[in-house]
């Protein structure tokens, strides 16, 4: 089979293409390049230009075929477009699952496909499961490493498309297999956060959003001070905000229409077991809430559901939790799944 390898120059992608090469496929490495580095406050050899840079020298090193598919002004427009926007509406955005439907599995493999492989590979640690006719996503063997929360917007023709070699494997295995085929890699470490900000958001957003000056509101309606602008706060936070108080604060609110962030001594208002989703995307035959669980962000651990009501009409989900849990927040995916496997998810808020 002629597959088509999403290489960052990473271990996990550059392990991913060893292991479809050493089962026989036709393997070729591709990277997308999303931004401009100038743009971004990059350097000559970092971001998005490295990570094509490291990317050929792999496919080098394994003597395979490297293509880059230049997608700026599509990345641009669709996920740092959404970003500016959603913290503009006080929401706090995840780019990777915006990211992956429309760009890395959208056009970017599309593009691979135009270029005559039959399938895509990533190094991603989510496992790939066919029933039914159906192909479902669930998580990971390797449960510390699992991805497939950032799944869950891809549609069943991606899904058709794709591969995940590392499915079962994990780091220590990636790592050995990298350094037994002298990768220049095998050392590096792992990227974190948002591919396209080097240094912190909120510098990011600095130099591309105005910041209009608000309250910074008591939950009892006293205001306690003003803040510069309400895209610097998300909720639950409670470093940063510069108000002398007798107890600790937190952020349980911010209202983008009288740009106001509201602020508690109470924990407990931060505790919530309802919230509505949108953009729902679901696999599962029915909205069931049986032995449904759901994670509201990437590190949290998933909660058990009570119950679910989905409007076709207006795509909304509205979720009950079996128990509160804290700082769900508006922007970021709900993830839900039984057992291991991947049944849906939506953007909350």
């Amino acid at each position: 089979m002629k597959i088509g390898i999403a290489m960052s120059g990473g271990l996990d992608s550059s392990a991913a293409a060893i292991m479809l090469m050493e089962q026989g496929h036709e393997v070729a490495g591709f990277t997308m390049q999303q931004f401009d580095n100038e743009a971004y406050g990059f350097g000559e050899h970092e971001g998005s230009v490295k990570a094509v840079e490291d990317a050929a020298r792999v496919c080098e090193t394994l003597g395979i075929e490297h293509h880059v598919v230049h997608l700026e002004k599509e990345f641009e427009q669709i996920v740092v477009g959404n970003f500016i926007e959603e913290y503009k509406c006080a929401r706090t955005p995840n780019t990777c699952a915006l990211c992956n439907p429309t760009i890395k599995f959208g056009l970017f493999m599309d593009a691979v496909v135009k270029a005559g492989y039959d399938k895509m590979a990533t190094g991603h640690y989510a496992k790939l499961i066919s029933e039914n006719d159906r192909i479902y996503i669930e998580r990971s063997d390797h449960k510390r490493k699992d991805q497939s929360y950032m799944l869950w917007r891809l549609s069943p023709e991606q899904l058709r498309r794709l591969i995940f070699p590392l499915e079962s494997v994990d780091k220590e295995f990636v790592r050995d297999l990298a350094e037994e085929n002298s990768l220049h890699i095998s050392k590096n470490k792992e990227s974190q956060d948002n591919c396209f900000i080097k240094g912190h958001y909120k510098d990011f957003l600095r130099d591309r959003v105005e910041f209009i000056t608000g309250d910074i509101k008591l939950d009892t309606g006293e205001v306690l001070g003003r803040h510069n602008g309400i895209i610097l706060y998300t909720i639950g936070q409670r470093k940063g905000l510069d108000i002398a108080w007798r107890a600790p604060l937190y952020v349980y609110k911010l209202d983008a229409e009288t740009n106001t962030v509201w602020v508690t001594e109470n924990r407990d208002l931060l505790m919530d077991d309802t919230f509505s989703a949108h953009a729902v995307n679901w696999f599962d035959a029915e909205f069931s809430a049986e032995d449904l669980m759901v994670q509201i962000r990437y590190n949290s651990r998933a909660v058990e559901v009570e119950s679910l009501s989905y409007d076709a009409e207006t795509g909304r989900l509205d979720v009950k939790l079996v128990n509160p849990v804290s700082a769900i927040t508006p922007g970021q995916s709900a993830v839900f799944y039984r057992g291991d496997r991947l049944i849906g998810g939506g953007v909350i808020g």
